[in-house]
């Protein structure tokens, strides 16, 4: 059984009814357990129905359910809630989204596991963006890093009982509660963290990860990419794409016809509710 977890704050409701359908309409078939959604915000009130079928399965979680101080950097409180989240979860594997993550076709759990239930998305050089978060987890575990575990970012999954583990192990390394730790690294990021630890514990992530190609994609438009995001399209269109996400600051530096093209995109894939993004 697996659970997902969303880290949503009140600027991305709207984008999050998109993804409660998308979940409803393209996760029937994954033994689905809970979905927790995480409220990184102060108070915001979310209508459970939103998921249609599984509107009983949702949790509305929020950030004060644990000792996490928000940090100015939002960003960085939602990685870690991520992790908290996971480690809260009792089933075995939890699949992270971010709040615009839309997922486009059904799910195939048989196509992100093999059969010794490795994941199947391998593993990835981690960007030169990231190398301050490379240098603070290898440091952190005496390891030389090199890889991220794929796809590198959402929708990921983490090993729930690993990702205890893991929070124990920071715990007893840093002699510090694991989220003021956590947030006290400026850029550390969820996924590096627990690639490095991976790492750490089996020496390679191949333990739990494939070297098989992967055989779904994902295409997300970060709001560094709207100059290209034509080129980003074509990707969407890619018959193996399961997620789809456009950056909010991304979404409001495109054209009128950039949008409409994502729009029309997410309705013929079944989200409605697309119609409806301002």
């Amino acid at each position: 059984m697996i659970d997902i977890i969303t880290v949503v704050f009140r600027e991305e409701l709207p984008i999050l009814k998109l993804q409660a359908e998308s979940i409803d309409l393209y996760c029937q078939d994954i033994n689905l357990g809970s979905i927790y959604v995480i409220v990184n915000d102060d108070t915001l009130d979310i209508d459970t129905a939103l998921w249609g079928s599984f509107a009983d399965r949702v949790r509305i979680i929020p950030r004060t359910a644990w000792p996490v101080q928000y940090a100015e950097n939002g960003w960085l409180t939602q990685q870690l809630l991520k992790l908290l989240g996971a480690a809260n979860s009792t089933n075995t594997w939890t699949m992270i989204l971010d709040a615009k993550t839309i997922i486009v076709q059904p799910v195939d759990l048989d196509r992100i596991f093999d059969s010794q239930d490795r994941l199947t998305w391998g593993y990835l050089p981690i960007f030169p963006v990231f190398e301050p978060a490379k240098k603070i987890v290898s440091e952190l575990f005496d390891i030389d890093l090199k890889n991220v575990a794929g796809p590198a970012g959402v929708p990921f999954f983490f090993h729930n009982s690993t990702v205890r583990s893991m929070i124990k192990d920071v715990e007893l390394r840093t002699q510090q509660p694991f989220s003021e730790w956590f947030q006290q690294q400026g850029m550390v990021t969820e996924f590096i963290l627990y690639s490095g630890y991976l790492e750490y514990r089996d020496t390679t992530l191949d333990v739990m990860y494939t070297h098989r190609a992967e055989t779904y994609k994902v295409c997300n438009v970060c709001h560094t990419e709207t100059e290209i995001f034509n080129l980003k399209f074509i990707e969407m269109m890619h018959p193996d794409t399961l997620t789809v996400s456009v950056h909010r600051k991304a979404w409001t530096a495109l054209t009128d016809i950039q949008r409409k093209a994502y729009k029309d995109y997410l309705i013929l894939h079944g989200i409605g509710q697309a119609k409806d993004l301002q």
